[in-house]
């Protein structure tokens, strides 16, 4: 089997120690191997039952505790080790400022269809609302109430509001925007009217009893849009990392799963930068099984380590019409057994001339997003973008200001 194969072929994550997973690709492990110990299939099948106990309490921006939210929280979660099979689905940067108006549905054509995964989940790049001042930067979003409709139409479980445009409208977007999610049961973690809110981790539990905690965070952060105890905003991860890791931890310690949308990179650039990568290293540390990431709007490297899966940015997913670099796209699914990962695919999709996901399986589009998620992303560094829209048909364009997402 070639490479181009091995990518749309499940990728396994070790399931014994650290080491093991480093040894096959030694030169695309990105943290020190340490020791560590990971239960095995036969030592779950024998446990009865795995407790964790977590006091949570509400905290200022400096304090190192965040709460777990799932409606109404408990103190104290007792978690039951399952091994079941189960699937999540991850695409990248949605906006539908342009399509929603027009009813047009950007996810009809994705496979494999995001409804058929038991968790779906994307970074709105948006404010759902029709209300509100613009902020005083250069490029604003938002679309109608009805947009929220079509994410759960779409079968999105899940969507990031830690982002640099979530508060486009200001908090009367943000109050908006919270309460159509709110009311389509879409699970909105990364923002909210306080600090409290914006940092806890939001639980979803799934018929087989996993619980699977979501915390999101967004290292681009304009003024003003941070939350802290009185204001509504983002979770901080530029100035208040140490606040979005003790959400992660509270996350493990009373949920089995952990996945973490985070907002950061240098937009266009293919490759993970250094920040990326310690942060990274410090979230999979508090106990993050699933790591997403947005921002760049361009492809970015899938990586595994100790059992996380680490997908550094995804592109963009529902966008303006794009036919460059900043098209390329793609659908991750993550296949977990109970608690545990078991391996990924990713899914290759180009943007369409409506700017919606449409899956791709040879060509030259098809060969560079191969490139940059299997890690060989220095060639495809697209030239610097200019202030001027140009869309084309060649390998790259420019489409985008570094203020655009």
């Amino acid at each position: 089997m070639n490479r181009r194969s091995i990518l749309v072929a499940t990728v396994a994550v070790c399931s014994a120690f650290t080491v093991a997973c480093a040894e096959p690709k030694a030169e695309k492990a990105i943290f020190v191997a340490r020791e560590t110990t990971t239960t095995s299939a036969q030592q779950l099948d024998e446990q009865v039952d795995v407790s964790a106990t977590s006091e949570v309490t509400q905290a200022d921006q400096t304090t190192d505790v965040a709460p777990t939210t799932e409606g109404a929280t408990h103190s104290v979660t007792t978690t039951t080790a399952k091994r079941q099979p189960w699937t999540l689905l991850a695409g990248g940067d949605v906006l539908l400022d342009l399509t929603e108006p027009d009813g047009i549905d950007p996810f009809a054509n994705v496979q494999p269809d995001l409804a058929s995964a038991d968790i779906a989940i994307v970074n709105l790049e948006m404010a759902i609302t029709e209300r509100g001042e613009p902020y005083n930067k250069e490029f604003v979003f938002r679309a109608p109430g009805s947009a929220a409709l079509t994410l759960a139409g779409a079968g999105i479980d899940v969507v990031s509001l830690a982002n640099n445009h979530v508060l486009d409208f200001g908090p009367v977007g943000l109050a908006d925007t919270i309460a159509v999610l709110d009311e389509v049961d879409i699970l909105r973690p990364g923002a909210g009217s306080n600090n409290a809110e914006a940092y806890a981790p939001r639980v979803l539990t799934l018929d087989n009893g996993i619980r699977v905690a979501f915390v999101s965070a967004t290292a681009v952060v304009p003024g003003g849009f941070a939350a802290s105890a009185d204001r509504p905003g983002v979770a901080d991860a530029k100035w208040a990392i140490p606040r979005v890791l003790a959400a992660v931890r509270a996350a493990a310690a009373g949920n089995d799963v952990v996945v973490v949308s985070v907002h950061w990179g240098i937009e266009r650039e293919t490759c993970p930068s250094d920040d990326q990568r310690d942060l990274a290293r410090d979230l999979i540390e508090a106990g993050a099984n699933l790591i997403l990431g947005h921002h760049p709007h361009v492809l970015q490297p899938i990586e595994t380590f100790d059992r996380t899966v680490i997908a550094y940015s995804l592109g963009n997913f529902a966008w303006h019409p794009r036919y460059g670099i900043t098209g390329d796209s793609g659908v991750l699914e993550i296949s977990f057994d109970g608690p545990y990962v078991e391996g990924y695919q990713f899914h290759p999709h180009i943007l369409d001339y409506r700017g919606g996901a449409t899956p791709v399986s040879s060509g030259e589009r098809y060969d560079r997003i191969v490139d940059v998620i299997e890690g060989r992303c220095e060639e495809h560094d697209p030239e610097p973008p200019t202030t001027t829209e140009v869309v084309d048909d060649q390998a790259t364009d420019t489409t985008t200001s570094t203020t655009a997402g």
